[in-house]
């Protein structure tokens, strides 16, 4: 699977509170990201019943 790269700029209180998640969680914020994404993407899907590409 090909991956993209996306810049994105957050708060610092945001970038904090995804950094400890991610080491309680032992991911890296950058796993942590895509999980959270792909599980809000599952869920409007769910919602707006759209078809997956």
């Amino acid at each position: 699977m090909n991956k993209d790269i996306i810049y994105v700029r957050i708060d610092e209180d945001l970038k904090r509170a995804l950094d400890m998640i991610a080491l309680e969680e032992q991911r890296s914020l950058n796993n942590l990201v895509v999980y959270i994404l792909s599980k809000y993407l599952e869920e409007y899907e769910k919602e707006h019943k759209t078809v997956k590409n």
